[in-house]
């Protein structure tokens, strides 16, 4: 029989988590075809967790870079292996909810001109296990169904990521076209791809908690936000590769750079202490700008300086719809999930798959 679904899920020093992102992705109600392991040179015990659990499940297969080769790189490797039809790109210290890839495979199925089926994931605080927002933040649409790519186009415009990696499934196909993982865009490489190929085919989008994002205070994104040359190599090479790439339209350049920009200095303001450096050269945009954030520093208490600062800079770079996200906000706030964050619980999660560090 020919492979339909291929996992690629890559490992780093994750020994306490890994064993949990595989039991969710064996307990899902249409297992994957072949779920291929990349460990990426840990020197933790998570080689050891992973070949207990590939011992009794046929569809795992372990491969092990023989260097520490980064994510990016690891996730280009187990694309270029894997079989499916489709593709799914796993995080070791993330979970699925057991009946993602059944839901994802019908929309897909149905829907053959689409390039990939996108859910919606909960954000979980990795010290304490307990889910505090969805993501995406804004969603492209209200109800589940298709966005073609004419109108990928006309959204991108005023909002942007809706797809997130962990709650999406490819077509490999319209992967192979559009070129695979580049290194060069470090952090940003799962987000171009999936833009390119919503640009290109359109996506199929459900409003529905597939996956869970576990978040910690030294996530990479945390980590780029934190380092001010990261976060400017970002903000000066991703625009420019995405403006020499016919995938996109002229204008997402300059767009991606005012979002890129307030993402970082969102974080940076998030960041206990405040990482004033990053928010002064990245939020300001001139020498009185800059003179300005300072004041506001310097002067207010962190929470209202941090709340002032937001706003000023959501002023100036415009990063998404207001009105969407206020839209989207109150969507999401229906009775059944409110219940289920207040009691620290999230929809659709099975005990087998709850436990932090279950291996």
């Amino acid at each position: 029989m020919s492979v339909t679904l291929s996992v690629v899920l890559p490992n780093y020093n994750h020994a306490r988590f890994v064993g949990r992102a595989l039991k969710a992705l064996l307990c899902q109600t249409r297992v994957a075809d072949e779920i291929i392991v990349i460990d990426d040179g840990s020197t933790d015990d998570s080689v050891h967790v992973i070949d207990q659990i590939a011992a009794e499940a046929p569809a795992i297969r372990v491969l092990r870079n023989e260097n520490n080769i980064g994510v990016i790189a690891t996730l280009q490797r187990g694309l270029e292996i894997a079989r499916g039809n489709y593709v799914y790109f796993a995080a070791s210290d993330d979970w699925i909810l057991s009946d993602f890839f059944a839901l994802a495979l019908r929309r897909l199925e149905a829907d053959p001109d689409v390039g990939l089926f996108c859910g919606e994931a909960v954000l979980v605080d990795g010290t304490s296990n307990r889910p505090f927002a969805v993501r995406p933040a804004v969603r492209p649409r209200m109800s589940a169904g298709s966005i073609d790519a004419a109108e990928v186009n006309k959204l991108l415009r005023a909002t942007d990521n809706w797809i997130l990696t962990g709650s999406a499934v490819f077509r490999r196909e319209c992967l192979a076209w559009a070129g695979g993982f580049d290194e060069r865009l470090g952090s940003f490489a799962d987000g171009f791809i999936a833009r390119k190929v919503a640009l290109r085919y359109g996506f199929y989008f459900e409003p529905k908690i597939v996956a869970s994002w576990v978040v910690f205070p030294d996530s990479v994104s945390r980590r780029t936000a934190r380092d001010l040359q990261r976060s400017k190599y970002i903000l000066d090479a991703v625009p420019k590769l995405i403006a020499a790439d016919s995938g996109f339209p002229s204008w997402y350049a300059d767009a991606f750079r005012d979002r890129w920009r307030f993402a970082t200095c969102r974080l940076a303001l998030q960041a206990d202490p405040i990482e004033r450096t990053v928010v002064l050269e990245l939020g300001a945009r001139s020498a009185a700008e800059k003179a300005k954030y300072q004041s506001i520093l310097d002067l207010l208490p962190r929470q209202p300086a941090r709340f002032v600062l937001m706003a000023w800079l959501w002023y100036r770079l415009r990063p998404t719809s207001l009105t969407a996200l206020l839209r989207t906000m109150l969507a999401i706030r229906g009775l059944r999930l409110a219940l289920g964050f207040r009691s620290g619980r999230i929809p659709g999660m099975t005990a087998a798959t709850a436990a932090p560090g279950d291996a």
